[in-house]
């Protein structure tokens, strides 16, 4: 049966906390090692899908690889689709070109990350994040002194809005996003000077987070909103197995009035804002819904206790949750059928729920990522 509704129609109905047709779904994207195992599979993209794709433009940039993403499709967009379709998906705009750094082999970004492009044995490029640049308080007054390298550059935002309109024809909506204020300030001086300055200095650290906003955060988002994107993601993983990556009070001080403006120039432009947040975060949900946010994706259900959430914060829609770091890696089939058939009817009963892998594809079992796509089809009717 076709949708009554197109994605983006049916991702809104769901933020707005109405019932659309169906229960959406969201695949963020996938590292290389996941197209490596997709292709060894039987799903594998063909030569076939190949020509298609191309004539329709996708691209294959890293992490948005439109033609896994379209592949996806019902019969009814793409004659050769899985069945499986994804409707929402994410891409990370990095504002900035990235310099080399001291080593031959590492990047560093705008904010002072260091980053390697690593070939492993098997031949599956990854790309990791290796440390902070930034581990002086010297070092940090001097970057400074370079706001022109914070500049955002507007063809990547001009590019990145080419690229998400080639998937209207598959029906699938990117959501573009940056990264957030914490990742941006924490992975770039480092954990322990975070700690430090916080304690010692924390004028000295507002410092350093209101720089970073003002000359590249704030800019890149305004660029974004120009491209009139259907719905925003922003990134900031601010959480670990065990809890947050930092005390709360020092979250509600530094970070959160930054993200609050995010929040509000998104909806001032009169688009739904998601954040992206892996971890256990259940301390910081009641600062989720004070200042707005519509919803949160990762939700790792090993960690987080989503009944709760559903529960108690019924304002916010539950992206992701579907277990990527066991169940669809040792998982089978069937198990996550189950899976998905039980989240659905215990979290998305009331709307405000678009499942998907809880991080980007890496490492698991395709057949377990087209049955879970294939079950949201399934399961998800309101009907």
């Amino acid at each position: 049966m076709e949708d009554s509704l197109t994605a983006i129609e049916r991702i809104n109905t769901v933020l707005e906390g109405e019932i659309p047709d169906r229960v959406p779904s969201i695949c963020l994207g996938s590292d290389y090692k996941f197209i490596d195992l997709f292709m060894k599979s039987p799903y594998a993209i063909t030569e076939e899908d190949l020509d298609h794709f191309s004539k329709d433009n996708l691209n294959p940039r890293f992490l948005n690889t439109q033609h896994l993403l379209a592949k996806f499709s019902p019969t009814e967009i793409y004659q050769n689709g899985l069945n499986g379709k994804i409707d929402l998906c994410w891409d990370v705009i990095e504002s900035v070109q990235l310099r080399k750094g001291e080593d031959p082999d590492s990047l560093i970004t705008h904010s002072g990350q260091i980053y390697k492009f690593i070939i492993g044995d098997d031949g599956i490029p990854s790309y990791w994040y290796m440390g902070p640049s930034l581990k002086t308080k010297e070092k940090i007054e001097a970057f400074w002194e370079y706001e022109d390298y914070q500049k955002p550059d507007k063809s990547r935002f001009r590019i990145e809005s080419k690229n998400r309109k080639r998937l209207k024809k598959y029906d699938i909506v990117v959501a573009p996003g940056i990264n957030g204020p914490f990742e941006r300030c924490v992975l770039g001086i480092g954990y322990m000077n975070f700690a430090k300055f916080a304690r010692k200095d924390p004028q000295f650290l507002q410092k350093h987070i209101d720089f970073l906003w003002e000359n590249n955060q704030k800019k890149s988002l305004e660029l974004l909103l120009k491209t009139k994107p259907e719905i925003v993601m922003i990134a900031s993983d601010i959480g670990h197995n065990d809890g947050l990556q930092l005390p709360l009070r020092q979250w509600q001080k530094f970070f959160k009035p930054i993200l609050k403006e995010y929040v509000e120039m998104v909806h001032d432009a009169g688009i739904k804002f998601l954040l992206h947040c892996c971890g256990a975060i259940e301390e910081l949900f009641p600062d989720f819904v004070e200042i707005g946010i519509d919803g949160v994706d990762s939700l790792q259900p090993t960690i987080n206790n989503l009944e709760l959430y559903r529960k108690k914060f019924p304002e916010i829609t539950l992206l992701g949750t579907i277990d990527d770091s066991h169940l669809l890696i040792n998982g089978k089939p069937k198990d996550v059928r189950k899976d998905i058939k039980h989240k659905i009817q215990t979290l998305g009963k009331k709307g405000r729920y678009i499942p998907g892998p809880t991080n980007w594809l890496l490492d698991q079992k395709p057949e377990n990522i087209v049955a879970l796509f294939r079950g949201i089809q399934e399961f998800g009717s309101y009907s």
